[in-house]
């Protein structure tokens, strides 16, 4: 990461200008903060999602996937993350303007949740590389293991949810079902926990005065012993 300064130099001068101590300063900060020593990967979450898009009528799989990092010569020299299923030949490439990022100081996260097969499918199962590398080229690496979830399946995980009489109710095979509110603008607001009792609307817009003029909602549910996350949406609401 240090680059080597020419020798042709004029002899002349008995001090050097303010350019050669700006540049001397530089390269001396070079020489103390880039250690050269590879990135780490400190923690994992992944999770495969089933996502059902009432807006476009699609229903697909996506993935969720972010890494803790850690790096000697800062959070800075991280240039981008790799997915890789080398069985299959394919691999998803994350970086500073791609990537999502969470947490300050040192509870940074970096990732996705939204990376999806190249034809909408499902996910193939099996081993995937985790690859984190920094400028210098130097990377770190962990493996998830995926399971494989047909769509037929995965469509029996889709809630069903309706909205009547002031209240939204929720069913389904997932569990933690959790009712995402977004405004008029299409921004997340907040979230509320529903179960068998129906959330009421008045719940919501009691809570949320903004929101007294309609709003849009997602439910999201976890099918904790496959990993899996459940997305369906968006429900409309006028009260």
């Amino acid at each position: 990461m240090v680059k080597r300064i020419g020798r042709n130099m004029q002899k002349t001068r008995a001090f050097p200008t303010a350019a050669g101590v700006t540049l001397l300063w530089v390269l001396l900060m070079l020489l103390l903060t880039c250690t050269g020593q590879p990135p780490e990967i400190l923690r994992v979450y992944w999770q495969l999602n089933i996502v059902q898009d009432l807006e476009q009528n699609l229903s697909y799989q996506s993935l969720s996937i972010f890494v803790k990092p850690s790096d000697p010569d800062g959070f800075e020299d991280i240039e981008d993350l790799y997915l890789i299923n080398d069985e299959q030949e394919l691999f998803w490439r994350l970086d500073v303007d791609s990537w999502v990022q969470s947490g300050t100081d040192q509870e940074i996260w970096i990732g996705s949740n939204s990376l999806k097969m190249p034809d909408g499918a499902s996910f193939p199962a099996g081993e995937y590389r985790i690859l984190l590398r920094d400028v210098g080229g130097d990377s770190a690496e962990q493996s998830i293991r995926l399971p494989f979830v047909p769509s037929r399946e995965a469509k029996r995980y889709l809630p069903t949810v309706s909205v009547a009489q002031g209240e939204i109710r929720v069913g389904g095979e997932a569990e933690n079902y959790q009712v995402w509110v977004y405004d008029a603008g299409g921004r997340y607001v907040a979230s509320f926990p529903i179960s068998d009792t129906p959330l009421r609307v008045q719940s919501i817009t009691g809570s949320q005065p903004a929101l007294q003029g309609g709003f849009s909602f997602k439910v999201h549910g976890i099918v904790q012993d496959r990993n899996l996350g459940i997305d369906s949406g968006p429900y409309y609401v006028q009260p």
